[in-house]
């Protein structure tokens, strides 16, 4: 790092001046460009109006970071904060303006410096690439970055899993740039919609917006969630490149204009140095990763726009008998995956009318494993070769009536599905138990006297193209000078359950006073079952789709320009839920077939309720904030049976209703941070010139606690524990079996952690460079993330993060 500091002090040292600030301005609703707004940087008698494409520019400005203001005839003001001004480059914004209703006051305050969707609810959560930056133990990953909210619940320290309001992984739809990508993360689970690093580029994105239920009609397929990502053009005046490192690996990022700026483009690519450290260590596990992204933005005309993306992800690690908390679940396992995003998109203007936005997408998903025993790759006893594409072709449009406007749209989805998965036999024995005294084996492998249960070899192998069809429209109405009313009903069909479906959504949010809204927001929302599990039997295909039916009612204060506050309280309700049908049904025994093993059952409910506390104070001056603290309580339904007499008229398990999976009643987050601007000061402007302290800082480099701008910032995280099922030892088995009376009927202990991140950035005529230090868990709580069972009896505990440093930067030319 200090070599790095010695480049850029060698390339640069004239202390920077101005800078400059460019961007578009257009309506939210029709994405028209607007002539005439206005955009004033804060603090400064600066200011430009926009041209008939909506441009503007703004030269001159003071270097830092600073605050624009967008105000027009007709249209809600909008601040956009924290804008790094520098001479290397111009800052670049979009922004888009929602129309403004009839003024209820003749002074209204109003959350400025808060952007809201049209359809959304009060726990939505707007986030741009600044503030993804600046958040502490999100280590620049966009999906880590909403977990601060009070409605998001982490599986893990190990993953960026999003568990939504008590519900189950794999329930959040991921979009990005309207492309629904099913998993966009590294090494990303089956049937679910985490992992251990995000693919999406965070210094590409331009906002994400967060929905953790009641979502629009527009949205359809996923129980719980919607993430929407909206990617930031390329700048269409010069030729920029970064050069960065973070968690997620070091890389390169390019962007500048195509065709005589009638067009853009975005490049990068990213590459894991974990191995590198790894292996300095002596341990087996060596995770690799690559990614690349590309977004091309071409106006074929005025009101035409081409846009192109890709994503690419590259995964491979080889693990060979270890037993430690980077390896566990996995301990001998070689694999080697990818994910392939790529689409195409034409938006068409409407004028006053409106717009429309119409994708092509094909995403693919490949995953080749070899799991072993003991480490010998020469006793294989799992494989999986599985590929799958994703062809979509979704068709969005926007009609704006004034007071009044419909959304409405649909897509064609094809499914190609290769699966490929066998494993295999498995006999489980029963030992002789003479040596087994005091809890404890007194030989290493005791004698095998029996044979209790043979598990015949698993194949998995099927072909399958399958389609997906839907439409929707959302109706939004103003009724009076108060309310806002959005009503939808979404259609889906999928071909391999032959089954439609029909899911009403209703929002309506009441202004009560200028700066207090409340909200209400219901609907059911429907999740086809994995195809996974449709595939391993035809009598799944009789599946139907699992759903939830939620009420959310909220209310939301503004307190100032860049403050906020709100409560809201919902109440969740699963059904349809996919069980085992060994849990309702007695189990065939070998030689039998065993059609327990791969046949679920429609049999399953769920609920849950709860009430969340959330504040956010956005950074202006010196200081910014999130206080967010949840209460909830989510259940499942035990449908099991006992089978004493395998009969089908036994009675169920006792206890109708048990603490789900990620039931977690008290949950709070704090983030908080401050911002120094020293090159405002003139003693620092001075210091900057002396010749000892150029040579000092070099020497110090990333100890040295100044910079032009120092912001430092934390994060602390706490759950009361979720629960587990605990497992009980069978010594004549040598195995650990779940204790099956009651599911989750213990709890892990209480979660709690606190990261630190320094950010600095020093700014020269012709580089930038933004370095971060991060240090998560900095008082090394022990967190526990399982348990290790082994078959000697021993019991051991597997943490979360301990203490980790982290640290990284961006060079900007």
């Amino acid at each position: 790092m200090r070599s790095l500091i010695t480049i850029v002090m060698v390339n640069g040292l004239l202390f920077c001046q101005t800078g400059q600030i460019n961007g578009t301005i257009r309506d939210v609703a029709t994405q028209q460009p607007l002539i005439g707004a206005n955009v004033m940087v804060i603090d400064t008698e600066l200011g430009a109006a926009t041209n008939h494409q909506g441009r503007f520019i703004i030269d001159n400005i003071p270097t830092g970071s600073r605050h624009v203001r967008i105000t027009m005839i007709g249209y809600e003001s909008q601040q956009y904060l924290n804008l790094p001004v520098t001479i290397a480059r111009p800052a670049i914004i979009e922004v888009e303006l929602v129309a403004k209703p009839i003024q209820i006051a003749a002074i209204e305050v109003t959350g400025e410096t808060f952007t809201r969707s049209t359809a959304a609810t009060i726990s939505t959560l707007h986030v741009d690439n600044v503030e993804i930056r600046s958040d502490p133990g999100g280590v620049y990953d966009i999906q880590r970055v909403v977990q601060s909210l009070p409605s998001v619940t982490a599986a893990t320290d190990q993953e960026n899993e999003i568990i939504t309001r008590g519900g189950l992984p794999g329930e959040n739809l991921f979009l990005m740039d309207d492309i629904e990508i099913p998993n966009p993360n590294h090494f990303g689970f089956e049937g679910a919609g985490g992992g251990p690093v995000n693919m999406v580029n965070t210094l590409f994105t331009r906002q994400i917006e967060f929905t953790p239920g009641a979502f629009s009609a527009k949205y359809g397929d996923k129980a719980s969630s919607v993430m929407d990502i909206a990617l930031r053009e390329g700048s269409r005046n010069r030729y920029e490149f970064d050069v960065d490192m973070s968690m997620a690996g070091i890389g390169y990022n390019a962007e500048g204009p195509l065709f005589n700026g009638k067009g853009s483009f975005l490049v990068s690519s990213k590459l894991s140095y974990l191995d590198f450290i790894i292996k300095s260590t002596g341990m087996t596990a060596i995770p690799r990763y690559n990614s690349h992204q590309l977004k091309l933005v071409y106006d074929i005309k005025p009101d035409l726009r081409l846009i192109v993306n890709g994503l690419a992800g590259f995964d491979e690690i080889n693990i060979v008998a270890e037993n430690d908390v980077v390896t566990y679940g996995a301990e001998s396992v070689d694999h080697e995956g990818n994910t392939l995003v790529a689409g195409v998109g034409l938006k068409k203007l409407l004028g006053r009318l409106g717009y429309g936005l119409t994708t092509f997408s094909a995403v693919q998903k490949y995953s080749n494993s070899w799991v072993y025993n003991t480490g010998d790759r020469d006793d294989v006893w799992f494989t999986r070769d599985n590929n799958m594409i994703e062809y979509t072709l979704k068709s969005n449009w926007n009609i704006n009536m004034g007071s009044h406007s419909l959304t409405m749209g649909g897509s064609i989805k094809n499914l190609d599905m290769d699966y490929d998965e066998w494993a295999e036999a498995d006999t489980t024995f029963i030992y002789d138990t003479t040596n087994w005294i005091d809890g404890a084996w007194l030989v290493e492998h005791p004698t095998v006297t029996d044979i209790t249960n043979i598990q015949p070899e698993f194949v998995f192998k099927v072909s399958a193209h399958e389609w997906k069809f839907a439409t929707y429209a959302q109706w939004k109405m103003q009724i009076g000078n108060r309310t806002t009313l959005n009503s939808g009903l979404r259609g889906d069909y999928f071909l391999a359950t032959d089954e439609f479906l029909l899911s009403p959504r209703l929002n309506c949010k009441t202004k009560l006073s200028p700066v207090t809204t409340i909200h209400l927001g219901v609907g059911r929302q429907y999740q086809y079952p994995d195809n996974y599990m449709i595939l391993r039997s035809e009598k799944n295909r009789k599946l139907n789709a699992r759903y939830s039916d939620q009420i959310v009612l909220g209310i939301e204060r503004y307190i100032g320009t860049d403050f906020r506050a709100s409560i809201e309280t919902y109440i969740k309700k699963y059904d349809n839920i996919p069980t085992h049908y060994y849990w309702t049904h007695p189990m065939e025994t070998f030689p039998d077939t065993l059609e327990h093993v791969k046949h679920w059952l429609n049999e399953g409910e769920g609920r849950s309720y709860g009430i969340e506390i959330f504040l956010q104070k956005k950074l202006i001056r010196n200081w910014h904030g999130i206080f967010s603290y949840a209460w909830s309580h989510s259940q499942g339904k035990d449908v099991r049976r006992l089978y004493g007499s395998s009969q089908p008229g036994d009675p169920p398990m006792e206890g109708d209703w048990y603490d789900w999976d990620y039931d977690v009643r008290h949950q709070l987050t704090a983030v908080g941070g401050w911002k120094k601007k020293f090159h405002e000061a003139d003693w620092y402007k001075q210091l900057k010139n002396e010749k000892w302290y150029q040579i000092t800082s070099n020497i110090f480099g990333v100890i040295n606690p100044l910079a032009d701008e120092v912001e430092v910032s934390f994060r602390f995280a706490y759950n009361s524990g979720r629960p587990y099922t605990p497992r009980e030892y069978f010594p004549e088995l040598r195995n650990w079996k779940p204790i099956e009376t009651d599911w989750n009927s213990s709890r892990y202990p209480e979660y709690h952690r606190l990261d630190i991140m320094f950010i600095r950035r020093y700014m020269f005529n012709k580089i930038n460079l933004v370095t971060y230090f991060d240090i998560m868990n900095i008082y090394n709580k022990d967190n526990i993330w399982d348990y290790q069972y082994g078959d000697n009896g021993t019991k051991g505990e597997v943490w979360q993060y301990k203490t980790m440093p982290v640290g990284g930067f961006t060079i900007e030319f």
